[in-house]
């Protein structure tokens, strides 16, 4: 019997955990047979010729809000189920077997809260587990794109309808046999690693009869189809014929991919700035000390026990500006100001210590740009001088930053501006001043 006439008996693993319905229908041909079975099922990968499953079928998270400690991540894993897996999993491709990781969200690896340690998520998923290889490295898109391109035939149809990526891939493992299967743009979303280990991006499907049906019916034929070709095609070996042109064509590539890769780096560097305008609590610190500490080259330090205070730091080490880090859904309060002064004191700073109020306001009335450049009332300004503290909206740090990325302003002005300022800095994209 050829590879073309097997009948794969495939495993569909666990897709209650995305909220699916087993089909009451058969999903068969004279190619594959599908068995559907629970998360909690006895029946082991390696008795199958191949596993189909979702990415983050063994991990639960959510993030949850608190008075006191604003937006925070809810983290937990099947350990002893998802290192009975493993085992199976390795067990499988031994075998000869494949799998097939359905990927349809973004991939969390780690989680920074203040006033903790980060912790390191990397290992709680099987689909997680089967990518952490040696220089391979999953970065997740800013938002889900649904505009993928096919590379590989056997999967068109099935792209076509459910194509639709929340991650892309980087690889600078030569050791990898690594196939693309979907791109996004020079980005690979989808791909085969070892001709055996499948990472599809897709949407879910309806939870219908009629969609689950079409949905794993094209995946399957998609999977076994290319599952087959590739255990045919030329052998990696054949490679090391190589002309001279080709070489050539093969450097020029690899320099513009790396241009492109560092393009793109920018690119996410720029976007990741600009998430203090939308956050609040712990994540809206965590960005915060991103934007002072990458952005503007700031050594910074946080407080263990502050949880949204932070300090800029000299060559030394030592605090030179305390920064206060709120958000909030209106404009700047008499209470944040007094809270400032207060964390100060707290943190062993007299009052004449350089201190800043950086605030995000007017989180969830902002529909544009111009939402968030309101003005503070004078009444606050006013306190804010009375106190020693100096007020920056992130608007206000985002302009600032731009100002420094164009050239048109120092680390060490800004430093100073920081150190010897009360009231409200005031900036837009070309100009700064201190309002009193």
């Amino acid at each position: 019997m050829t590879q073309e006439d097997r009948q794969y008996n495939l495993l569909v693993y666990g897709i209650e955990k995305r909220g699916l319905k087993e089909p009451s229908q058969e999903i068969s041909n004279r190619n594959f047979k599908l068995n559907f079975a629970p998360f909690t099922t006895d029946k082991r990968f390696n008795d199958f010729d191949g596993v189909i499953l979702f990415q983050g079928i063994f991990e639960t998270y959510k993030y949850e809000s608190s008075y006191y400690d604003g937006e925070y991540l809810v983290h937990s894993y099947d350990r002893n189920e998802l290192d009975k897996r493993k085992k199976e999993l390795q067990l499988l491709l031994e075998l000869g077997g494949f799998v097939c990781f359905i990927l349809h969200k973004p991939f969390v690896d780690s989680y920074y809260r203040s006033g903790y340690h980060t912790k390191d998520l990397s290992g709680t998923d099987l689909c997680k587990y089967a990518l952490n290889i040696s220089s391979f490295h999953r970065k997740d898109f800013s938002t889900r794109t649904t505009h993928i391109s096919s590379v590989r035939d056997e999967f068109t149809r099935f792209l076509k309808l459910y194509g639709a990526a929340s991650c892309y891939f980087e690889n600078y493992n030569r050791d990898i046999e690594l196939r693309e299967i979907a791109k996004v743009n020079y980005s690979t979303v989808g791909m085969s690693l070892f001709d055996r280990e499948f990472f599809i991006p897709s949407l879910l499907p309806e939870n219908t009869e009629e969609r689950i049906y079409e949905y794993f019916s094209l995946l399957t034929e998609a999977l076994v189809s290319s599952f087959n070709k590739l255990h045919i095609e030329i052998p990696t070996w054949v490679a090391q014929f190589c002309f001279d042109k080709e070489r050539t064509i093969s450097e020029k590539k690899q320099q513009l991919l790396a241009e492109i890769e560092n393009i793109n780096a920018a690119l996410a560097n720029y976007s990741q700035y600009k998430k203090i305008l939308i956050g609040s609590g712990d994540i809206l610190v965590e960005h915060v000390a991103t934007v002072l500490r990458d952005g503007f080259s700031f050594n910074i330090n946080s407080d263990d026990e502050l949880k949204e205070d932070l300090k800029i730091l000299n060559e030394n080490n030592e605090p030179i500006i305390f920064v206060e880090v709120k958000g909030t859904n209106r404009g700047v309060k008499r209470e944040y100001i007094n809270q400032t002064d207060s964390h100060r004191d707290r943190a062993g700073l007299d009052a004449s210590f350089p201190s800043l109020l950086l605030i995000n306001t007017h989180i969830k009335n902002s529909v544009r740009l111009e939402d968030k450049d309101q003005a503070i009332s004078e009444d606050q300004i006013k306190h804010a001088v009375k106190i020693g503290v100096l007020i920056l909206r992130t608007i206000d740090l985002l302009f600032l930053l731009k100002q420094k990325d164009n050239g048109t302003i120092s680390q060490q002005k800004i430093i100073e501006i920081f150190s010897k300022n009360v009231g409200w800095l005031k900036v837009n994209s070309d100009h700064w001043e201190i309002i009193q």
